[in-house]
């Protein structure tokens, strides 16, 4: 079933006026006039090459579906892509499903899917930032490139924005530009570097930076789209703006941790059951050791980046006889916070039994004196695998204390599809409520049913998994002053 969820922000006259006066927008869109016709009639271009066979992949307005489709396909019920909070606020949205068109336009089809952004101006502006509410759910076993690009000459040339390459695509093709020989580079960098090209989806209000050359000039355009999508999954836009305002931050940073110390003695980690918060890559407790293999598939990028412990040569495109004899990855398993200090929670190996809870571990900030701030700001690398539907992700804001929390982002509140590719995003989140406050809190909470026995494809199972969050780079940043205004308040 479908589900409508909707969040409600308020945000003072105040605090729009001193934001309007220093953000320069030069594209905003919410498709909410028209539907796909409408965006159409304002500039956008849809657009598939001659080699697409796909049927009813191209984007349109949902919820203007293709012929015999009622939606994208999702095992979570809820269908709107999710905003700064994780919400899927009810409105038309941008689409690509490829999943639930027919037909798969294969490796070697050269197939190309876009949407392309009306001609837009930024002259004066030295930089230039895109702000969306999206999902880009990536197929675990998938082929396919998700691709975002911008011109700076009204598209005689395109510039890489950001580019995912499917887990089972091989290396050689992820390393050429899309429909060219042009060499782009290898593996994608491992830790926040990998914000710009990455095995994994996006989840959340997605906030890029892009590149200098697109700056102080007339004929701009941005698209976003498929090469070769395989059947992949799909790919959902709203709210979008690119203007010359930053992600939200604030200009004093009070917190910032990055783990490589592993979790500071400062902050408060709690299990509800077994499994704690912890540092180490995923593990497989049976035999207490990495997690190495599943069913001969390497899973895990800690894992191929230090196969040599082992006396391995994992390499995609020579795929090792024994470990990995068809050279395919499993994009359930394979994060780019890899490689370095993290948090990570993950599922135990408690079985579920009648009336016992789920594996739920918390870990909380210290406290933070925020009395004098009149803006905070709580941004850091996240990235999740939800296997099922008794996983849960959240973040929370306590403004006395510990006394009581309030949710200010979940991973279960918007369009995603269970048990695929993981999802890597940066997230910024304005925490107004925390301002003037001192005695803050903030607290990431994981929660997840164990699968049965026999059933967890970490333990050498063939079922489902509740997954695994990671969180990197964790920092929380105050204003004193005026407080520039969310490029959502545009809407």
């Amino acid at each position: 079933m479908k589900q409508t969820l909707s969040f409600v922000f308020v945000i003072s006259a105040v605090l729009l006026m001193a934001g309007m006066a220093n953000a320069d927008v030069y594209l905003s869109e919410d498709f909410n006039t028209g539907g796909t016709a409408g965006a159409l009639s304002r500039g956008w271009e849809f657009v598939e090459n001659e080699f697409v066979t796909e049927t009813g992949a191209n984007f349109v307005v949902a919820p203007e579906w293709p012929a015999g489709q009622d939606g994208p396909g999702t095992s979570t019920g809820n269908i709107y892509p999710p905003n700064a909070n994780g919400i899927g606020v009810e409105s038309p949205y941008l689409i690509s499903d490829s999943d639930a068109a027919g037909g798969s336009d294969d490796i070697g089809s050269m197939a190309e899917i876009w949407a392309i952004s009306p001609v837009f101006s930024t002259v004066g502006a030295s930089e230039v930032w895109f702000h969306a509410d999206a999902t880009i759910e990536v197929n675990n076993n998938g082929e396919a490139l998700a691709l975002f690009e911008v011109t700076a000459d009204n598209g005689a040339t395109w510039l890489p924005v950001w580019i995912c390459v499917e887990p089972e695509r091989v290396i050689d093709e992820f390393n050429k530009k899309a429909g060219t020989k042009e060499k782009i580079g290898g593996w994608p960098v491992m830790g926040s570097a990998s914000q710009t090209k990455t095995f994994c989806g996006i989840h959340g209000r997605w906030h890029v930076k892009f590149p200098d050359a697109v700056a102080n000039k007339s004929q701009v355009r941005f698209r976003f789209g498929w090469y070769e999508s395989a059947d992949a999954w799909y790919m959902a836009y709203d709210n979008i703006v690119v203007d010359n305002v930053s992600a939200p931050m604030g200009s004093e940073t009070l917190l910032f941790e990055n783990f490589e110390n592993g979790i500071p003695s400062t902050w408060k980690n709690t299990t509800g059951k077994t499994q704690l918060w912890g540092t180490r890559c995923l593990w497989n407790d049976e035999f207490d050791e990495p997690l190495k293999n599943i069913n001969v598939t390497p899973v895990d990028i800690d894992f191929i980046r230090n196969a040599k412990w082992w006396d391995l040569e994992i390499d995609l495109d020579n795929p090792h006889a024994d470990f990995n004899p068809k050279g395919i990855c499993d994009g359930r398993w394979l994060f780019m916070l890899a490689g370095q200090g993290y948090a990570m929670w993950q599922e135990g190996p408690n079985t579920p039994a009648a009336g016992t809870p789920s594996e739920s571990a918390t870990l909380d900030t210290p406290t933070l004196n925020l009395g004098n701030a009149t803006g905070v700001f709580l941004d850091f690398d996240s990235e999740m695998l939800r296997g099922n539907g008794s996983a849960f992700y959240d973040v929370f804001v306590s403004v006395d204390g510990g006394q009581n929390y309030e949710r200010i982002f979940t991973y279960t509140g918007a369009l995603m599809d269970n048990d695929e590719a993981a999802y890597f995003t940066h997230h910024y989140l304005e925490v107004p409520q925390a301002a003037g406050k001192s005695a803050v809190i903030f607290r990431f909470r994981a929660e997840g049913q164990d699968p049965p026995p026999g059933d967890d494809p970490l333990q050498g199972g063939n079922g489902h998994m509740s997954g695994f969050w990671v969180i990197d780079n964790v920092r929380v940043t105050a204003n004193t002053g005026p407080t520039a205004v969310s490029d959502w308040a545009l809407f």
